[in-house]
């Protein structure tokens, strides 16, 4: 049998990266809180929380199940954990913790009521190889609810004007991932990836992040994710840091978009969700 290596995490492992990830999970909190909420995760329940990273997907789920409940967060970069122990102090919450390993064979307990997870299974080998090992410690009839997005290379814009730098700082960043050989399209996949680990047919829902004018958010997110994968950009030859200029690209995509009267987005966040089959 061969044995399947997870993509790089191409976006780094670094202070500045786990900054990034915190304002990147303000931005599409909504988003993720929609999706939990339709569901069924709430009060009292028992949930694990797959790739906790820094842990605002953990955060988030520890106020859905209120202090009745318990969230695990499980992820390989103990450093990221570490930051996320520390942020769980300061923000008060004592019904999470968070245990560092693999989530396919870590020692995590069963009997959860849910389990979620948010832009992991993109750096994953077999995604539904990892939701089935995930779906053995969710009770018969408990929820599995993810969400990645589906960065597809082919779109020709992410724009109403084409070609403008938040166009090309979007194919940049997607070239990257594709290169680094992250699983770019998973988020169109997930269907598939429930139904192949044995989970019944999910519910999906899209949804994304779009807007224009000055106040958007948008550019410093975009801008911040080139910073990240900019040392990937210069090593596989897609932008050098001259190119980038990295610290004036969030203005810079601000001004060019404002200019052209824009609207712009993000490749769409998609979210599915079932519940595990008691005959399973």
């Amino acid at each position: 049998m061969t044995v399947q290596t997870d993509p790089t995490y191409a976006l780094g492992r670094s202070k500045i990266e786990y900054e990034r990830l915190t304002a990147q999970a303000a931005l599409i909190r909504p988003m993720t809180e929609r999706l939990f909420r339709e569901a069924g995760i709430g009060p009292g329940q028992r949930v694990l929380d797959v790739g906790s990273g820094v842990g605002d997907v953990a955060f988030l789920a520890a106020e859905l199940v209120g202090p009745d409940g318990e969230v695990v967060g499980v992820d390989l970069d103990g450093a990221a954990l570490a930051t996320a122990r520390g942020r769980a102090d300061l923000l008060g919450f004592r019904n999470v913790s968070f245990i560092e390993g693999d989530a396919r064979t870590a020692e995590l307990g069963q009997g959860f009521d849910a389990a979620v997870g948010r832009l992991v299974l993109l750096y994953v080998a077999d995604p539904s190889e990892l939701l089935r090992a995930v779906a053995d410690r969710v009770r018969p009839d408990g929820v599995l609810a993810f969400q990645e997005l589906d960065m597809d290379p082919e779109v020709p814009s992410f724009s109403t004007a084409p070609g403008q730098l938040w166009d090309k700082t979007g194919r940049r960043i997607i070239q990257t991932f594709v290169q680094a050989g992250t699983r770019v399209r998973v988020g169109r996949e997930l269907f598939t990836v429930f139904t192949n680990a044995g989970l019944p047919a999910p519910q999906v829902r899209e949804e994304t992040l779009i807007g224009g004018g000055p106040e958007f958010t948008g550019y410093g997110w975009l801008a911040g994710v080139a910073r990240s994968l900019a040392p990937l950009m210069e090593r596989f030859g897609i932008a050098t840091a001259s190119e980038l200029d990295i610290d004036s690209l969030a203005d810079r995509i601000r001004t060019d978009a404002v200019r052209h009267q824009s609207l712009v987005w993000a490749p769409p966040l998609i979210g599915a969700f079932a519940r595990r089959s008691s005959r399973r």
